[in-house]
């Protein structure tokens, strides 16, 4: 990746109707207003910088901008966007490790399930085979760790649970240990799974609604005073094609880990969540940010949508679209302490402030999906299909 020089104002050249400076694009009113261009089209799944000009023009100098902005390191909507990156010193968005391509029955790889845990200065991360039409998704034994102790040579391993996690998907750390969302499959039900960081041990903490299986657990999160809040949807049976048939609508759940009381607080059955998917919480742990996906990525009237909660003492409520993101669906978000909103999408990271005005992005390789992130400190790990990356920001989680 480019340089990330968003460390003041940098000096902007105008070139026909956007601002470009070192590996920063800066789209201005004018240009996100109306685009430069008679007649143009876009679907669901590229990201803006890959609109198609109609008909295919021979040649046209806004193909040389689209280039220009998909060559860049992050593009600025909003000078509310320069509040985040250092101002110090020059910093960079680093790819720091490749993962191994995913084996020959898989469309792609996914990385998910992305948690920090302070004690062993590591992130754990799962991965996830999208497997062809017709085939069942196989478990992993594995997740991914990343020792960032060293942190000039962070260190990417294989770490095996023990017992394994079948088909971890979301996490969340809390008091010491990380929580998985584990999907499950035919035989094993899906799961929350409690893992102890350092030993590795897996011990599963709840599984079921009043004797139902969840369909297919997909992310968590959990408040300081100990309630979970969970997505489940259909992505085990519909898409990955290795859970039973539902038997519940997906939703979004609260789980009260001290009393064991679990109820729905939003989703299919009135009529808020089709295939709900990441959770957040504000740093005040007042707000339930969620994503929504819908049928699939690819359809254009997916939910593509992150909705924001107002988290109250029995559930949530004030549910409200934050954002509706223009390519992909947000798969993993994050918050961090200024009210920022940070969701995965095609071509990198969307960072929204806490009005869901779209500030910026951050982008990844021109072939990659970013997934989800994790915080450590103030650096923002991005993990994407292909590789992690990571920047360092001027903010934090908390």
């Amino acid at each position: 990746m480019k340089p990330l020089t968003l460390l003041f104002f940098p000096a902007l050249a105008l070139c026909r109707g956007i601002l470009v400076g070192p590996s920063v694009v800066k789209i201005t009113k004018e240009w996100n207003d109306v685009f430069p261009y008679r007649n143009f089209n876009r679907n669901v799944t590229v990201p803006f910088w890959e609109t198609g000009l109609l008909p295919d023009p021979v040649y046209s100098e806004l193909e040389e901008d689209l280039e220009t902005i998909a060559n860049a390191s992050c593009v600025v909507y909003d000078d509310a966007f320069y509040k985040a990156p250092n101002h110090t010193v020059p910093k960079t968005v680093e790819d720091i490790f490749t993962f191994p391509p995913p084996p020959s029955y898989a469309q792609r790889q996914i990385h998910d399930g992305t948690v920090y845990v302070p004690e062993t200065n590591s992130i754990f991360v799962a991965e996830l085979f999208s497997p062809k039409p017709g085939y069942g998704m196989k478990a992993i034994p594995y997740v991914w760790k990343i020792d960032i102790s060293n942190h000039s040579a962070p260190v990417t391993q294989k770490v095996y649970p023990n017992p394994p996690l079948t088909i971890a998907n979301g996490a969340t750390y809390f008091n010491g240990y990380v929580y998985w969302a584990q999907e499950g499959n035919y035989t094993t039900p899906s799961a929350i799974v409690r893992m102890d960081p350092v030993t590795l041990e897996t011990e599963v903490v709840k599984n079921n609604f009043y004797g139902h299986r969840f369909n297919s657990l997909n992310d968590l999160v959990i408040t300081r005073d100990g309630i979970a809040f969970f997505t489940d949807g259909y992505y085990g049976y519909a898409n990955f094609n290795d859970t039973l048939f539902p038997e519940l609508a997906n939703g979004v759940y609260r789980w009260d880990m001290h009393t064991g009381n679990i109820k729905m607080v939003a989703g299919a059955a009135e009529g808020a969540f089709f295939n709900p998917n990441g959770v957040a919480l504000s740093s005040d742990h007042t707000k339930l940010f969620v994503t929504n996906r819908g049928e699939t990525s690819a359809d254009p009237h997916g939910g593509r949508t992150i909705y924001a909660h107002d988290i109250l003492d029995h559930g949530i409520s004030n549910r409200e679209i934050l954002a509706y993101v223009d390519a992909g669906f947000p798969d993993g978000i994050k918050t961090d302490r200024e009210g920022r909103v940070y969701g995965a999408v095609v071509g990198g990271v969307d960072v929204f402030d806490a009005a869901g005005t779209l500030l910026g992005r951050i982008k990844v390789d021109a072939d990659d999906v970013a997934v989800n992130m994790a915080w450590a400190g103030k650096w923002l790990y991005i993990f994407g299909r292909n590789k992690i990356y990571r920047v360092e920001l001027e903010t934090e989680e908390v």
